[in-house]
């Protein structure tokens, strides 16, 4: 009678749950049941005939073994975990952006780079009220809300923030032939609407454009030293000589060195790019008439309006405010002396077409490169490497005197592997391998302090990051600066220890723990060139000099590129 019940019942659904995280997991388990027979008379005497039969031969899915206790079901056990990917609304960040998120569909002319400098304008004038000095923002983010923390715009596209080096290398990992990356909006702007034109330099440009520019110039800018690889120690010499002329009693410098070591990096930049040695170290009086002063000049003074514009609320786009409109002024200035240099230079080659010559600037192999650009397209192009490459070259350099300086030990190492040595630069890698403590030194200060500490991506397609579900067209800030100052990434992370890339255990680093020059097809393309500026200067100043700090801390600046946030009284100390 037992079996004659079981297969007169009717199907069972049994669930159970299984709670993880957020969600709440229902699994089922569909019972196999066995469609109920008619039996008449004859089948049951014929059931009972074979009961010891049936007892002994396992049959109908072995219900005959089934005991009295039928009804008890075991839940079914899952042997492998599948990944769950939870929603992007549960990605956690502050809650008050999310609700101001339902004004989103009504404002649309303020778009996803506001919130971008809103937020860092805000994490800033936060950081500065409570701790009365400039920190990294945006580690405080992530210790409250763990790796990835998104922030809802509710005037336009999400913003997420990431700085764990698994979920950068993934990023990284989904970039196409085009990476796209939130463009420097101001010089978009600029180049619009006041040049007339939407061709833009390699950093406010994406797609096709992008790729034939890079294309162009890479080789050539990969060993554009070498033509002038004399005239570069000449200029570094000039530097080691202008820091004895211009100390204190003190042996300090009664200057910004900062700023010296701009017109250092600016001097450097003539030589490769225009092949024009432009002298600005032997100039005291900056804003004089001449072509080389005045294109410094308003290098610095573009600099200066466009960290302003694309810091905080971008009130320049509805209205002039003082930052844009000494954008627009300096960026004319500069633009127009740029393409004065690139029409000379233009000139010059067309005279000598009979007698083709290798080109000894970046803009002569511009010019004769297969893919034609005009004066006006490598004028842009340059401006664009003036821009970036002189601010960043000297934030390193700066902060590279600052630690060396700073930390006497490494100074000593660092002077017995480069005080007798003569600097041969025309091959970069064998320079390298002769100089690997300098080197470690140059890689160090650029993990403590990442010239552009804040890199980003446009996602162009779906990616999962921590479990969440990120969706294509998402702004991605990396915080590499961030992730570089993570115990778990580094020992004695916040340390400056050059001799841990010197160590066999060096390449037990994550690849994405430290990556200065970016990664990809976008990775910085003068990284060789900006390396090579920093060991040339860094010996000479060695050879002639020792370094001691005696002051405060000196913090990296928040902005889109990071600079001293102090004066660096760094004594320069005759060697006997």
């Amino acid at each position: 009678m037992a079996l004659n019940n079981l297969l007169y019942l009717k199907p069972h659904l049994t669930k159970y749950f299984r709670y993880t995280g957020r969600n709440l997991h229902i699994c089922q388990i569909k019972m196999q049941t066995v469609k109920p027979l008619e039996m008449d008379n004859d089948t049951v005497k014929s059931e009972t005939k074979n009961e010891t039969l049936d007892e002994q031969t396992p049959v109908n899915s072995g219900l005959s073994n089934v005991s009295s206790d039928l009804p008890r079901i075991v839940p079914m056990v899952l042997n492998t975990k599948e990944p769950i990917v939870l929603p992007f609304d549960e990605v956690p960040g502050p809650r008050s952006l999310k609700y101001l998120s339902i004004f989103r569909n009504y404002i649309t002319e303020i778009g996803t780079q506001v919130t971008a400098g809103l937020l860092t304008f805000g994490l800033n004038v936060g950081t500065i009220l409570s701790n009365r000095k400039t920190t990294r923002s945006f580690s405080n983010l992530f210790d409250k809300y763990g790796p990835v923390v998104r922030f809802v715009s509710p005037v336009g596209s999400d913003i997420v923030l990431i700085n764990h080096p698994d979920h950068i290398q993934k990023v990284f990992s989904m970039e196409g032939e085009y990476p796209v990356r939130s463009t420097l909006q101001s010089l978009e702007k600029y180049r619009v609407e006041h040049k007339n034109h939407i061709f833009g330099g390699l950093y406010t440009v994406q797609g096709q454009d992008w790729l034939r520019q890079r294309s162009v110039m890479h080789n050539p800018t990969h060993n554009a030293f070498v033509p002038h690889a004399q005239s570069l120690n000449g200029v570094c010499e000039k530097f080691t000589e202008k820091i004895y002329n211009i100390r204190n009693y003190q042996d300090e410098l009664s200057k910004d060195l900062h700023k010296e070591i701009h017109k250092w990096a600016f001097d450097c930049m003539g030589l490769i790019l225009f092949s024009k040695n432009f002298q600005l170290l032997e100039t005291e009086l900056v804003y004089s008439q001449c072509d080389e002063s005045w294109m410094y000049h308003s290098l610095e003074k573009a600099t200066d309006a466009i960290i302003k514009c694309e810091s905080g609320i971008h009130f320049w786009k509805f209205f002039t405010t003082p930052a844009w409109y000494s954008l627009v002024k300096h960026c004319d200035n500069l633009d127009n002396l740029i393409g004065k240099y690139v029409l000379d230079i233009e000139q010059e080659m067309s005279k000598i077409q009979d007698n083709p010559i290798s080109p000894n600037s970046l803009t002569s192999a511009m010019l004769l490169s297969e893919d034609k650009f005009n004066a006006e397209d490598i004028a842009t192009i340059l401006m664009d490497v003036m821009l970036i490459g002189i601010n960043t070259i000297s934030s390193s350099m700066s902060f590279l005197l600052y630690y060396i300086a700073k930390h006497q030990m490494n100074q000593r190492l660092l002077y017995q592997e480069v005080g007798n040595l003569y600097q041969d630069v025309n091959d970069i890698e064998k320079f390298k391998d002769n100089t690997p403590y300098l080197q470690a030194c140059i890689k160090e200060t650029m993990r403590l302090v990442p010239p552009i500490p804040l890199l980003t991506r446009i996602l162009s397609r779906n990616v999962t990051l921590d479990n969440y579900n990120i969706p294509r067209g998402t702004m991605i800030i990396m915080s590499t600066q961030d992730t570089s100052l993570k115990e778990g990434n580094f020992d004695d992370a916040t340390r400056f220890c050059p001799e841990r890339w010197l160590k066999p255990e060096a390449k037990n680093y994550h690849a994405f723990a430290s990556i200065p020059f970016g990664y990809g097809a976008r990775k910085c393309i003068g990284q060789n060139v900006a390396e090579t500026m920093m060991s040339l200067l860094t010996i000479k100043v060695l050879q002639k000099y020792r370094l001691e700090y005696h002051y405060g801390d000196v913090q990296p600046s928040q902005g889109f590129i990071a600079r001293p946030n102090k004066p660096l009284k760094i004594r320069f100390i005759d060697r006997m």
